[in-house]
């Protein structure tokens, strides 16, 4: 066992364990240390001697848990916990999707390996963990670097990595990831109305997409997404097999995943399938199960079944030019950019597109929740959100007419 002079602890070991000489003849040796479970412990002892001995008892047990784990690398660490197939996720999805796994380990690249990659895991400060927040430019960055650091944290105690106590290093962590600007009484989910498009600016768009690539089902394919809830990767995979065309009813049980240009064929997201629903005639006038009647016919037509990228046969209400999986990329350039523009929706300062595809969802979801005044938690599950509560704290202004009120 190595150990180092310091000068409020006579002995602090490799492994962590410190030893306080006593403040009077009375008093005893002290020993402290952080178990497997993060939690700092105490013992004592008659001598100094006694206190070596047992600094070595209580070592060799903790290795005999941890192994030499917390003396690896945070980069070690790192590599593990992306690599483990089974996670800590807020979701309670135990094993991340490709394209999952790729954001994590370029916020990992990014982000953290050249701050702290090459420090000794227990060695590991709260004070580091915090600069490497601090050095985010924006406070989506910020929140989602914390995010990521704080599910790897967790698990590198839960695994034996770290002998720290997490809320120890992971103290004010997320106060300083999401510093900025909040209304009092709204929830940090609230999405402003500023977010959402009209249903003016959606009928739009769906005819400035047909315009700019002369398909009409284009315009049904936006309009679907605005008032089906769809994700984009959800609407891309749909085939005849998904649409209940009489009781209008979309089963939402797969998605396509782009990752890194690879396609495949996954579960929705939080691994939750469902049905949703749609108008027949959407609030702007647009003749939702009509034109969706039509595609179908088309789709009963064709003499072929295309191939997908996977290598599978199936016909897709909305594909690309030949008949697979529409690319995220290539659809935002020719398709997406184009039609908004077009339709005239507004940018921000820097020119950049208020409103995207997935801006649509929130169309869906305020339109049965608000103006149709549905039921939350059919909402909430049409939409496959991971809770009522989400939607709730989502698209209720919990301030909107506070003052108004308080002043009658």
């Amino acid at each position: 066992m190595t150990t180092h002079k310091k000068m409020k602890a006579i002995y602090i070991t490799d492994f962590g364990i410190k030893i306080y000489a006593p403040k009077s003849e009375k008093n005893y040796w002290r020993i402290s240390y952080v178990d497997q479970q993060g939690k700092l412990r105490d013992t004592t002892a008659t001598s100094e001697k006694l206190a070596l001995d047992k600094s070595i008892d209580i070592e060799k047990l903790l290795r005999n848990n941890a192994g030499n784990l917390p003396h690896n690398k945070v980069s070690e660490m790192i590599s593990e916990y992306v690599n483990a197939k089974t996670k800590i996720h807020s979701g309670g999805r135990a094993e991340w999707g490709a394209k999952h796994k790729r954001s994590q380990l370029s916020i990992f690249s990014n982000h953290v390996l050249g701050t702290v990659g090459q420090k000794k895991c227990i060695n590991l400060t709260n004070d580091e963990l915090v600069k490497i927040i601090d050095s985010c430019e924006t406070v989506d960055l910020r929140d989602h670097v914390a995010t990521s650091l704080s599910a790897l944290i967790r698990w590198g105690c839960a695994k034996g990595w770290l002998l720290q106590n997490s809320e120890m290093l992971l103290s004010d962590l997320n106060k300083i990831a999401k510093r900025k600007v909040m209304i009092a009484g709204e929830s940090k989910h609230h999405v402003d109305k500023r977010e959402i498009p009209t249903h003016e600016k959606v009928a739009a768009v769906a005819k400035a997409a047909a315009q700019v690539t002369d398909i009409w089902w284009y315009e049904l394919m936006f309009n679907l997404a605005a008032y089906s809830g769809l994700r984009f990767g959800e609407i891309c995979d749909l085939d005849l097999t998904s649409i209940d065309l009489n009781r209008r009813r979309i089963i939402v049980d797969f998605q396509c995943l782009s990752d890194g240009g690879n396609k495949s064929r996954q579960l929705p997201k939080w691994d939750k399938k469902r049905t949703t629903i749609f108008p027949e005639i959407t609030p702007n006038g647009y003749k939702l199960k009509a034109n969706l009647k039509k595609r179908i016919k088309e789709l009963n037509n064709l003499m072929e079944t295309p191939v997908l990228q996977d290598g599978t046969a199936r016909k897709l209400l909305f594909p690309n030019r030949d008949g697979g999986w529409l690319c995220p990329s290539s659809f935002g350039n020719r398709v997406r950019r184009p039609a908004q523009q077009l339709a005239g929706w507004p940018k921000d300062e820097d020119g950049k597109f208020l409103w995207n595809f997935h801006s649509l969802r929130h169309v869906f979801c305020t339109y049965y929740f608000v103006d149709l005044k549905k039921l939350i938690g059919d909402v909430a599950r049409s939409a496959g959100h991971a809770s009522p509560i989400t939607t709730l704290e989502m698209y209720i202004g919990n301030t909107e007419g506070g003052l108004d009120r308080l002043y009658e």
